[in-house]
């Protein structure tokens, strides 16, 4: 009985054992996982338009393949009625020529008062305040056409096409607008306007925020664009904005609202 019981705490102790080993080499592991995810992210750091586009470009293809679809389903279940108005109506916010228009009217005409000043110095500061619209203009411009190529390129099927018809998936260098789906031209437009407007007016940069996702949502929620139209159409309007930001930044263009005053 006795040597019953000896060897039944040896085979804890050597149980135990193997416990502390398991802990010591996981910890080992882990610390070299942690140092591995630290040296990444300090990549990110440094390249963050780089690395936030390949992890969009992958979760949209992941997303494509599994998410895209089932979120339609659910949302089209779910969102009715009011809620349903609601985002109708934010949804314009997304709709370019409302910032378009008016940033490069008030470009042309403060250029015009540059070019009509009486001295140097007044001539200087109606440029200075021409850069602000004439950033926002580009930045909505220049991502618009890239994005408007990619939705033409690539030809993606909207939603309404896989309710009405089961149809999913891709038609290339289609015009037509049900087979420009990708990425979204509302969350483009939305974003580019609202990430200048950070740029610009960076104090508000909360609300510019929370209209930019609110539009992009909207597109979702409506089902009128994938999830993944969405992500991709903000993302690259938050590229080609903050790309063109540094870009004037390094000609000595003072974009931000503090700077005129």
């Amino acid at each position: 009985m006795k040597r019953g019981v000896l060897t039944l705490l040896e085979r804890v102790a050597i149980a135990w054992e193997g416990v502390e080993l398991w802990a010591e080499q996981s910890w080992t592991r882990s610390a070299g996982l942690r140092a591995r995810l630290a040296a990444h992210g300090e990549r990110i750091r440094c390249h963050p338009l780089s690395w936030g586009t390949f992890y969009v470009s992958l979760y949209c293809a992941l997303s494509m393949l599994a998410f895209d679809r089932p979120v339609a389903a659910w949302l089209k279940a779910t969102i009715t009625g009011e809620i349903e108005g609601f985002f109708k109506i934010v949804t314009r916010l997304g709709e370019a020529q409302l910032y378009l228009i008016p940033a490069g009217i008030l470009f042309l005409l403060l250029m015009l008062a540059a070019w009509r000043a009486p001295s140097p110095q007044a001539r200087a500061r109606w440029r200075q305040w021409a850069v602000a619209p004439g950033f926002l203009f580009l930045s909505m411009a220049t991502s618009g056409l890239i994005s408007n190529a990619i939705k033409t390129s690539l030809g993606r099927m909207r939603p309404r096409y896989w309710f009405e018809q089961g149809l999913y998936g891709f038609e290339p260098f289609n015009t037509h607008w049900g087979m420009n789906s990708f990425p979204s031209g509302h969350s483009q437009a939305g974003f580019a306007a609202m990430t200048a407007l950070m740029v610009i007016f960076p104090r508000h940069a909360a609300l510019w925020l929370s209209i930019a996702v609110l539009v992009a949502a909207s597109r979702v929620a409506t089902t009128v664009h994938w999830l993944s139209d969405a992500v991709a159409g903000s993302w690259l309007a938050i590229c080609v904005t903050v790309v063109l930001a540094r870009w004037f930044r390094a000609k000595g263009w003072r974009v931000g609202y503090s700077s005129y005053s």
